[in-house]
């Protein structure tokens, strides 16, 4: 089996592993942040369409579907230092590609659809690396806590990233920032190479088919985590829409220029900071099952708060709350995941609710823009709003309120 160094009892911040993890991660949030924000961008430009948006967004979540199942087994046995340089030199690959597209093709879209694929199944190969790497370096108490500083990450880079990359849009065309991301995801490459792994002889592997039904039996019989993975399927579907659609509303109906859209999104990294520095002290009194409940319902007024005051403040105080309020139930579903399974099944467990999570996504967000198109916008956060809400309510009256 393969084996980090020993994990360090403590504080994290003392784990030589974590703070290697840490800093890779750092730049693949960064880099990730700033290519989430200038990709929906630069298909408005280029087509002014709320539907090719949607489109975009959903083939980005359809590795999910194809790959994420097939990457957890493998994930499982292989050397998962080196898997995830490979990951990150192919995501790399991906935004230089989408940048010489965008600089010499006259219709672009044919090279930035697949690109946006092969980004995201790079993407997801590496962050399901990264947590068994985290279950391996780090001892149990501590995973909540891991998560949730992982997660501060990402949040942080929400608040500068977007702003940085608006001011790089101003100064010249939106696809140069690409360029910029791919030297940080190298960067990111670069801080794996520090980390101190080492691989036992290869040991004998079930088919993948085997493999995968073992997991999907593990997954079903922890009835906890399989209601949770079907309330994920809806909330994150919901969630997808609304940050989509919101872009597209900030966009085409506030008449937001890439700055401002950018100064939104920011604001969800606060909110962010604040749900990644809170969660587990907000776990320790409530327990981990009624914080996720009560922060799936709490989440839904974000999506209709735009409706009350439609300007720039309101959907900023509609980003901050989301991500703020988002974030917990976040960390609740990473942190049960990791604490419930054992490391030799979680790259399987990670791939197949991984999958699952992001089932219903593609659909709901292929069909977003349609939608807001046939209806408005503000019906669709009406909807979302409404579907999230009954989905607490369900839970609620599962053996999901139960957990600590």
């Amino acid at each position: 089996m393969d084996t980090l160094t020993a994990a360090q009892r403590g504080s994290i911040w003392r784990n030589r592993s974590f703070q290697i993890l840490f800093a890779s991660t750092l730049f693949v949030a960064f880099s990730a942040q700033v290519y989430n924000l200038a990709m929906p961008l630069l298909v408005y430009e280029l087509t002014q369409s709320s539907e090719v948006m949607g489109w975009m967004r959903a083939v980005e979540f359809m590795p999910n579907l194809v790959l994420a199942l097939f990457i957890g087994v493998w994930v499982d046995r292989v050397n998962k230092k080196k898997w995830s340089q490979v990951m990150l030199f192919g995501q790399a690959a991906m935004v230089l590609t989408s940048y010489l597209a965008v600089e010499w093709m006259a219709n672009p879209l044919w090279i930035l659809f697949p690109s946006a694929f092969f980004m995201m199944a790079f993407n997801y190969g590496y962050h399901n690396a990264r947590m068994s790497m985290m279950k391996r370096a780090l001892a149990p108490e501590t995973q909540n806590t891991a998560i949730a500083r992982m997660s501060s990450l990402n949040s942080f880079m929400e608040t500068v990233g977007p702003v940085l990359s608006g001011a790089l849009m101003l100064m010249s065309a939106i696809h140069n920032v690409f360029i910029g991301v791919g030297v940080m995801l190298l960067i990111a490459y670069w801080q794996l190479e520090r980390l101190d792994y080492s691989a036992s002889s290869p040991a004998q592997h079930q088919p993948v088919l085997s493999a995968l039904k073992e997991g999907w039996k593990i997954l079903r019989a922890e009835q906890n985590m399989w209601t949770i993975t079907l309330a994920v399927m809806v909330i994150n579907t919901t969630g997808a829409v609304f940050w989509i659609q919101a872009i597209y509303y900030a966009k085409a109906e506030l008449a937001l220029n890439a700055v401002e859209v950018s100064y939104l999104i920011a604001a969800s990294g606060i909110g962010g900071l604040v749900g990644s520095f809170s969660a587990d002290k907000v776990r320790q009194r409530l327990g981990l099952g009624w914080l996720l409940i009560a922060s799936i319902a709490l989440e839904a007024i974000g999506f209709v708060i735009p409706l009350f005051l439609p300007n720039v403040v309101s959907l900023a105080i509609s980003f901050f709350w989301i991500s703020a309020i988002g974030l917990y139930s976040s960390i609740c579903i990473w942190s049960y995941r990791q604490e419930a399974f054992d490391e030799q099944y979680l790259g399987r467990v990670t791939g197949l609710t991984g999958s699952l999570f992001k089932l219903l996504m593609p659909i709901g967000l292929a069909s977003s823009g349609y939608i807001a198109s046939a209806v408005g916008v503000e019906w669709l956060f009406v909807v979302c709003f409404v579907v999230q809400l009954l989905v607490a309510m369900t839970l609620m009256f599962t053996g999901v309120r139960a957990v600590r």
